[in-house]
Order: structure tokens, then sequence, then C-alpha cells
């Protein structure tokens, strides 16, 4: 009876440990497929249906065509294009390999076969981007959980998980979500150098490994997008902070690891030398001096970027998270420090430029959300005051200020939903079906923001003349209805032109937010360029002869007056009908 005794009473105490394990496997699962199926939902968007070939977002063809230039089979990994790092490019052209292996490529001969293609090799981009973003999700929950509790950890990952910019852009075939995945990762191994007081200390080998992979990751990051390579300085700041005696060799590992992964990541950087320069100083000028109207008149970067923040990640996540991570530096958090020595340096950077795309606040998320999550923990640990930043990160979860689930399910149902593009178009076909010269006039020559009246109107600029030629040929034998913009002689494009309402006189008039928003903004303001304030005055004229001779029929999408880089889910597109 008593040996009977004993192993009864044993059972528990070793079933519990078990059930631990397994919960502590089970969580970050769960964590990771959870944010990956909300970024699987709305994937599809945009990309080659009934009415258009190309997709929506104005980068992926580009994209898509620079990733082709790489050889993986041939070992040739420079694609000749640098504006921002080839490792992106790199796992899109593997990732295109394999999509033509097992779901059959293209036929050079059939236009429709090659879209068709085409669209699947962006939409296996779309799933990398979606993977890397629950990954850093997936990543977030484990800092968080060597600092704080369960309930933290779970909080950090909730916010970014629910962070309604990031989740938007998991579902784009473009390089910055998968960027941010290896920062994340690059922060994960210089944070785990910090010695917590429930672990045994590490072994020297252990140290060495978690350097080179921090190093290596912030490599990589920086050879997808250029400013990942500022990951290492959380690395350098850790090493600092503990006081490493070995802290010279330590740092000269994750420096040269961080280059040799970048060379790795990016090879044109010594293979491509003139080429990788030209681009890099080409985007560096580019974020310098904007991008076009989009962010002239606006506020400073640094502002910007905050109201970025608050839409995109959240008002209440932001403010608490930063404050969390100023506090918790104050009171000489190792962690916290060494995630402000590369955020804030990193937003000095891109406040001071001139392009201020949503996309650019991304790494600035994953110290937010650890901070967020820092505070909830130390709340949920608390009594009284501890609620009430409990139930603040509640409610920025759930989005009571318009960003998390509420955000996040806004936009998804945008991009599950019709766009608003092909609603226009649908309608527009269906006035023009029984009139073969109905014919419908753009403010400019047609591009992603236009709705789709003929199949390659969505075509990339970056095709140059080729990708022009290719949207005039099929523009010149659309009907029902026909499409045309205002040339001028030498047949160069022109921008808000009377001549298209006063000669040309089409019986409707599509024009979306892309083309009006920015002058409709600028109007009578003083203070912008001369350039701006030329387009400005030329979108004044041309819709004052649009509301004399034209009146608004139809509108289609919501007004959301969203960042750029956001309102590609959801532009708004008006139509107007030739006044009889």
């Amino acid at each position: 009876m008593a040996k009977m005794n004993s192993v009864t009473n044993s059972e528990p105490a070793a079933s519990t440990p078990v059930r631990i394990d397994r919960l502590k496997l089970l969580i970050p699962i769960a964590v990771f497929a959870v944010a990956l199926l909300i970024r699987l939902v709305g994937i599809g968007w945009g990309l080659k249906n009934d009415l258009h070939n190309q997709s929506y977002h104005p980068d992926e063809g580009d994209i898509f065509s620079y990733s082709q230039a790489i050889e993986p089979a041939h070992l040739k990994f420079t694609p000749g294009f640098y504006n921002y790092g080839t490792f992106y490019l790199t796992t899109l052209r593997i990732a295109s390999d394999m999509t033509a292996a097992y779901t059959g490529g293209m036929d050079p001969k059939n236009p429709d076969s090659v879209w068709s293609y085409v669209a699947r090799c962006n939409l296996a981009g779309r799933i990398i981007s979606a993977l890397a973003g629950a990954g850093t999700v997936l990543v977030v929950f484990l800092i968080s959980r060597r600092f704080t509790n369960l309930a933290g950890s779970i909080t950090a990952a909730a916010i970014l998980g629910l962070a309604p910019a990031h989740v938007v852009h998991s579902r784009f075939q473009t390089v910055d979500v998968s960027a941010v995945f290896l920062l994340s990762l690059s922060a994960l191994f210089a944070l785990k150098l910090i010695p917590r007081g429930d672990d045994p200390p590490p072994q020297d080998r252990d140290i060495l490994k978690w350097v080179a992979l921090s190093g290596v990751f912030a490599g990589l990051s920086g050879g997808t997008k250029y400013t990942g390579l500022l990951g290492v300085l959380t690395l350098l700041t850790v090493l600092v902070l503990v006081r490493r005696e070995k802290f010279l060799k330590e740092a000269l590992i994750g420096l040269v690891s961080t280059f040799i992964a970048f060379v790795i990541g990016t090879p044109g950087f010594l293979l491509d030398n003139e080429k990788f320069m030209r681009d890099f100083t080409y985007e560096m000028q580019h974020t310098s001096t904007g991008h076009g109207l989009v962010f002239e008149g606006t506020a400073n970067g640094y502002i910007y970027h905050l109201a970025n923040l608050f839409q995109g990640f959240g008002t209440i996540a932001t403010i608490m998270g930063l404050a969390t991570l100023i506090y918790a530096a104050y009171r000489k958090q190792t962690w916290a420090i060494a995630l402000l020595a590369f955020a804030v340096p990193y937003m000095l950077l891109i406040g001071r430029a001139e392009a201020k795309f949503m996309r650019y606040t991304f790494p600035l998320d994953i110290a937010l959300a650890i901070g967020v999550g820092y505070a909830v923990g130390k709340g949920a640990e608390k009594k009284g005051a501890g609620r009430f930043v409990v139930a603040a990160g509640i409610l920025a979860i759930g989005g009571v200020d318009l960003g998390g689930l509420t955000g996040t399910v806004r936009e998804t149902g945008y991009m599950v939903g019709e766009d608003p593009r092909d609603s226009a178009a649908r309608y527009l076909k269906s006035v023009a079906k029984d009139d073969p010269t109905y014919t419908v006039g753009l403010p400019e020559d047609p591009w992603f923001w236009s709705p789709p009246l003929f199949p390659s109107s969505t075509a990339s600029r970056g095709g140059g003349r080729k990708g022009r030629q290719l949207r005039d040929d099929e523009m010149e034998h659309a009907i029902h209805p026909k499409v045309t913009y205002y040339r001028n002689p030498d047949g160069s494009p022109t921008q808000f032109d009377t001549r298209l309402l006063t000669e040309i006189k089409p019986n409707a008039v599509a024009i979306s937010s892309f083309e009006y928003g920015d002058p409709a903004r600028l109007k009578g303001r003083t203070d912008i360029s001369d350039t701006a304030k030329i387009i400005s005055k030329e979108y004044e004229d041309f819709m004052s002869h649009l509301s004399t001779r034209y009146v608004l029929d139809r509108s289609f999408g919501d007004d959301v007056q969203a960042t750029h880089d956001m309102e590609y889910i959801q532009p708004r597109v008006m139509v107007w009908k030739r006044a009889h």
C-alpha cells in the first residue's frame, strides 16, 4: 500500500512540468498562428482579375521585375537595381521559381498566361511578407517574455499583431515587413545577452553565438532595406551596458558578422559597386527631397511620423509604449536603453526626410510593442493604479482609438471587399455597354490610381517608355468605353489640362483621390514650392471647368484621408458625367 501511495503521489509532480513545458511551446505557436491567420485574410487584394492585369500596388510590378534579374541556379545575385538591398529580391526569385515548379510557368505568347503567372508570384511574395509579419509578432512575444510576465508578453504580441498598418503591409509583396522581421531577430539575440536573475550564467560560446547571430540578422535586415543596419546599435549598447570584459572582441564579431551578412544579402555592394552607389545615392536623395506633391506642405517628419504611429500603430499604444521605454530607461533597465539606442537614431533619420511613408515607422513598432507589454505586465502584478494600466492596454488592443482590432477590421474589410477602382470601372462599362462611342476622360495618363477600363491601365511606370506604350496601345483599342487623356503635340502626357474638357469633351471623367487629394489640400497655400503652386492652380482651373460642364454622377470608396501608402487599398474615385 505504501508503495502504491508513493507512485500515486509522484504522478502530479511528474506531469505538472510536462504540462508547463507544453504550455510554453503552445502559446508561442498560437501567437504566430493567430498573427499569420489575420495577415492571410485579404492577401489577394488588388491582384489580377477580370478587369486589370497588374497589381494595384504601385511597387509590386517593379519589385517582381527586378527579382527576375537574379538567377540563383547560375549564382547571379546582382540584379543591377539597388534602391534597397537584394536579399528580399533573392527570396522572391526563389519563391517565383517554386511557384513555376508547382503551379506552372507562363506562355510568353499568351499575355493572360504571363500576367496570371506574375500574379501568382506576387501572391507568393505576399505570403513571404505575411510569414515575416507573423514572425515579428512572435519575436516580440519572445523578447517580452524575458523581461515581463505572460500577460505582458501576450499584450505586446497582440499590440503588434493587430497594428493596422503592420497588418496591411504584411499583405504586400514589398521589402518593408521582411526587413523589420530580420531586425527583430537581431534585437532578440542582442537582448539575450542581458542576464536574468533566474538564468544560469551563459557560457562564452553561447554569448559569441548570440553576438554573431545578432550581427547576421542586422546585416540581412540591412541587405533588405538599408536602414536595418542600424540594428547593430542595439547589440553594441547591450555589450557596453552589461560590462563584458571581452567587449572589443565581441563588438568586433558583431560588426564583422553584420558586414558579411550584408554582403551576402546584397553582393552587388562589392560585385556591382558602381551601380550600387548610383542607386543607393538616388534612394537617399529621394527620401530627402520628397515624393512629388504627396508630402508637400505637410508637418515636419517628427510630427508627421508621430501621426503615422497614432494612425497605424494606435494612439494609446504609441503613448504607452514611448512613456514606458523612457521610464524604464530612466530606471536603468538595460533592455529599454538598448531598444532606444536603435529607435532614437532611427527616428532622427526618418524625421529629417521629406518622404514620410507610413511604412517608415515599422521598425519603431518593435520597441513600442515591447514597452506596452512591459507596462501591462507590471500593472497586472500590482493592484490599484496598476489596473488602469492594464485597462489602457486592453483598450489599445481593442482599438477604442480606432487602432488595434477596430482599425485592423476596418482595413481588412477594405482589402476583402471590391476595390473602389473596380467598382467605378464596372459602373462605367455598364453605362457604355450599348454605345461604342462612349468615352471616359482621365485627368492624366492612367496608372494604379485609375479605374481599370482596359487590362493594362495599371501597368508599372517602371517599364518606362515600354510600359507607357503598352498602356497606350491597349487604350487606343479600348471600347465600351473608349478611354482618353489629353496629350501634348509631342505625345507627352499632361495633368489637369482643361483642353480635355473643352476640346475632347468626353462623356464622363473619372478622377481618383490619388490625383486630386494633394492639389486640393494645397489649394491657396503660399508656403509651398513653385511646382506645387502651378499644379494646384491647374487643378483648381480644371475643377472649375469640370463643375460647369459636368455633374458628379457617382463616388466610390471612403474618403479616409489616409497616409499615401495606406490609401493604396481604399482610394476614392469620382465619376462626373457631361451635362446635356
